[in-house]
């Protein structure tokens, strides 16, 4: 294994994407009077999120795949 992973997000940026997320949200509940309103932020970041580790986890394995077929050759 080569030991490389992604990076991750910091606690501080987590921290403040959470704050913010949950003004959107008592916005939403408070002053429009619309969950979906809120919720649909929420869906959105950790849809784009989990598309980004995903693109990460393709890249690592199309280099592992890439590295194998490089030895192969050697051989």
């Amino acid at each position: 294994m080569s030991g490389w992973s992604p990076p991750s997000l910091s606690r501080e940026l987590v921290a403040a994407f959470g704050a913010a997320y949950l003004l959107v949200i008592a916005y939403a509940l408070l002053i429009q009077g619309a969950i979906l309103l809120g919720l649909l932020p929420g869906i959105l970041l950790v849809g784009a999120y989990l598309l980004w580790r995903i693109m990460g986890a393709v890249e690592a394995i199309a280099d592992g795949i890439q590295r194998i077929a490089e030895q192969l050759e050697r051989e």
